[in-house]
């Protein structure tokens, strides 16, 4: 599942920086540099494809594209499960908006007159993104769209079903009342809540 998200987010980013009137995506992750994963999570930037096209390919000139940039936060030797990140996402909201206030000045310079150029929206995946999305929309006085994916309340009620595991293990393991936390967070601060399945 993790893997199909990815690719979904990722064909999504792309797709957004080919519309009309989109200059650039970028698309916030963790930078991990481990023996572990591949060595791209180690690189601070990756440029996913340069923006709009016509049908024959070529470049319209309307986009510098979209890209993935990787912030460095938490450890970064090594990869962790996303529930041990929850320490660490103001670290990552610290980086995305000192990359977003860079990429403002570069734009403005690119295609701004001058002006500072700002995001249209920040859109949260999943509850820690939507957690940051709340806190970067906050900061910059910009609409934040969610997309859940998944709610922690659904997951917490399905796993003290099975009755296998009592709530403070569920919590635990999986941190899931600091993700509810975040996730009523991000409905609360979001303009749009974007669902994909009717269980959603």
């Amino acid at each position: 599942f993790v893997q199909l998200l990815i690719k979904y987010v990722v064909e999504l980013a792309k797709a957004l920086a080919k519309m009309p009137g989109v200059y650039r995506v970028d698309l916030f992750t963790r930078q991990v540099s481990s023996p572990e994963v591949d060595w791209s999570y180690g690189e601070p930037a990756e440029m996913l494809n340069t923006g709009a096209e016509d049908g024959d390919g070529d470049f319209l000139g309307e986009s510098s594209g979209a890209y993935i940039i990787r912030i460095p936060f938490g450890p970064r030797d090594k990869y962790q499960r996303k529930e041990l990140l929850w320490p660490h996402i103001r670290e990552f909201v610290d980086g995305a908006l000192a990359h977003i206030l860079n990429m403002s000045k570069t734009l403005s310079e690119q295609i701004g007159d001058g002006q500072p150029v700002w995001p249209y929206v920040i859109h949260g995946h999943y509850a820690d993104a939507g957690d940051s999305a709340a806190l970067l929309s906050g900061a910059l006085n910009v609409p934040m769209v969610l997309t859940g994916h998944s709610l922690g309340r659904n997951k917490l009620e399905q796993l003290l079903k099975q009755g296998r595991q009592s709530k403070e293990d569920i919590n635990s393991t999986y941190k899931i009342m600091r993700r509810i936390e975040a996730e009523e967070l991000s409905l609360h601060a979001a303009e749009l809540v974007i669902t994909s399945t009717r269980q959603e």
